[in-house]
């Protein structure tokens, strides 16, 4: 029960997220895993673990958030920071030339998308 709260309080601090998303504004956001892109993004051995230690904080902190509000709303804001502060830590692991494959891999996968 509690890893199926979990899973959708990530599923609704991401689409919320998403939807309130201004892809103009410049701000660079990690929504998805990049490991997925292991390959193509050309991530180190340490990159890689540094990124799944940053999930497994992240997905401890929506736990934390979970059990610990009562409200909706607290609960969905203190979720999509989290997704916010997990994609800020991720986007500094990559080195520039990961960031700028990062952003066509995301422009390529919200253009299909649409």
């Amino acid at each position: 029960m509690n890893l199926r709260l979990l899973y959708i309080l990530t599923i609704l601090a991401a689409a919320d997220f998403v939807s309130a998303q201004d892809n103009s504004s410049g701000k660079n956001m990690v929504m998805y895993d990049p490991l997925f892109w292991k390959d193509k993004l050309k991530l180190d051995d340490t990159q890689c673990q540094k990124i799944r230690q940053i999930n497994s904080e992240y997905y401890e902190k929506l736990s934390l958030v979970a059990h610990e509000s009562s409200s909706h709303q607290t609960v969905k804001a203190r979720a999509a920071q989290t997704l916010i502060d997990r994609s800020e830590e991720i986007w500094e692991t990559f080195h520039p030339k990961q960031r700028k494959r990062w952003k066509k891999l995301w422009e390529d996968n919200t253009s299909n998308a649409i």
